[in-house]
């Protein structure tokens, strides 16, 4: 409502203190959100746009003071206050991307586009005034701060919305808040230049939409749920390579129009077309990492059981044929053991599924510190194991065995057969041995290590 009023209302005191009065509303209704006992995703993040509307908030009680006084703003104290705002709004668009883990490739993305953005700015709001001499060192240098500063933002913008595959009304009015206050920081840096601004107009109006959009954003139901997908550094919808499409084509384009004719603009287009290469580079490297690291971990899953991490009958296969051809090759011993729990349906009656799988993931647990890294334990089919020991006679097989016995948590017991690999046996052979040796272990009553 007051925003609405400022817009309508002539410029002078009465439009000033409402302007003012808005920015300190906008802070404090932020700040309450964000101090309040409402379960934000990222306070902090909230907590930093307070402070940065509070110092806004600041500056525009110095501009609009030294203005109504009849002395210049521009460059006064304000814009200590002004850009004071950017490192905040950096902060707080960081801590909401931010995620744990690996790097995501939404920033390597944002940068590409924020560099290619920074050549066009760089180009288009600093280059053409460099040179002239209506213009201060200090107003030269206040008005490109601006710019820079809000090109710097602005990969921290994009990085946030690369970063979310899920649409968060809270985050959209955040981005979009964020949007319409470079463009206004844009076209106020550029009509001081240039000398068309005058206060009470539309770039005025911009920041006000963008102080209304922080607290919408704060206080919307969304700003307290989160992102429960993101897009992950292994994708690149077609929609952003599009994007990272034009953004690389941007500077050789700016290089084209502009060679011979501007050799400032050409050098820092030439530089950043190395940075954009680099960059993509980057990019690229990161997703042929992504694309290894995933395929290593379904290669890791291929040959594991789900439920116990134990080795699966494929892998069991596998291992059993590569070990039976090196110790027929090098003469050297080789055993093999089925492994059962006893009673375990027993167990699962009496104490629950769930309880059945907790027993079978940390009987395979303690197993596997006591096996060797050589040895392989896989799991066969329910609560049956078979277990591999190369270079192991059955002597040195069995105590194995029977310490592994002595391992069954929540007082389960199993029982063990145990086969050394003799002339002309095969996997079949071995295997059927062994499992005839467990059926004589059970018989005998259970909790025990037989050898075939």
């Amino acid at each position: 409502m007051l925003a609405l009023l400022y817009v309508v209302l002539p410029y002078g005191q009465l439009a000033s203190i409402v302007y003012v009065l808005t920015s300190v509303i906008a802070a404090l209704s932020v700040g309450f959100a964000a101090y309040s006992h409402r379960q934000l995703i990222q306070p902090l993040a909230w907590k930093l746009i307070a402070s940065a509307l509070f110092l806004a908030a600041i500056g525009h009680g110095i501009w609009y003071w030294l203005d109504l006084l009849g002395l210049s703003p521009f460059p006064s104290a304000a814009d200590i206050f002004y850009l004071a705002v950017y490192p905040l709004f950096m902060g707080a668009l960081y801590v909401l991307g931010r995620r744990k883990g690996h790097s995501d490739g939404a920033l390597s993305d944002a940068l590409i586009v924020g560099t290619s953005a920074a050549v066009l700015g760089w180009i288009l709001l600093i280059v053409p005034y460099q040179n002239n001499p209506e213009l201060s060192t200090s107003q030269l240098l206040i008005s490109a701060a601006y710019p820079v500063a809000d090109l710097i933002l602005l990969p921290f913008i994009l990085y946030l919305v690369f970063l979310q595959r899920e649409r968060i009304l809270a985050n959209s009015f955040l981005l979009v808040g964020m949007l319409s206050y470079l463009a206004a920081d844009l076209l106020y840096a550029h009509g001081n230049l240039v000398g068309w601004y005058a206060p009470g107009g539309f770039t005025d109006s911009l920041w006000l939409l963008s102080y209304a959009l922080f607290v919408a954003a704060a206080h919307h139901p969304s700003a307290s749920v989160g992102t429960r997908t993101r897009t992950p550094n292994s994708e690149l919808s077609q929609r952003r390579i599009v994007i990272l499409g034009i953004a690389t084509i941007l500077v050789p384009t700016v290089i084209l129009f502009h060679e011979g004719t501007n050799t400032e603009a050409v050098k820092v287009a030439a530089f950043a077309s190395i940075l954009l290469f680099l960059l993509m580079m980057h990019r690229m490297a990161g997703l042929l990492t992504e694309t290894q690291r995933q395929a290593e971990a379904v290669e890791r899953l291929s040959k594991l059981d789900p439920l116990t991490g134990a080795a699966n009958r494929r892998e069991l296969d596998n291992e059993l044929a590569r070990e039976m051809a090196r110790s027929e090759r090098h003469d050297a011993p080789l055993s093999l053991a089925f492994l059962d729990l006893d009673h375990f349906k027993a167990f699962n009656d009496t104490h629950g599924h769930s309880a059945g799988d907790a027993l079978l993931q940390e009987v395979v647990t303690a197993w596997q510190e006591e096996m060797r890294s050589a040895d392989l334990l896989a799991r066969f089919g329910g609560e049956e194991f078979v277990a591999i020991f190369p270079d192991t006679n059955r002597g040195q097989g069995r105590k194995v065995l029977e310490r592994m016995l002595e391992l069954v948590p929540y007082g389960q017991t199993s029982s063990a057969g145990l086969v050394s690999r003799q002339p002309g046996d095969t996997a079949d052979t071995m295997m059927h041995r062994a499992d005839q040796a467990l059926y004589r272990a059970k018989d005998r009553g259970r909790n025990q290590v037989v050898c075939s």
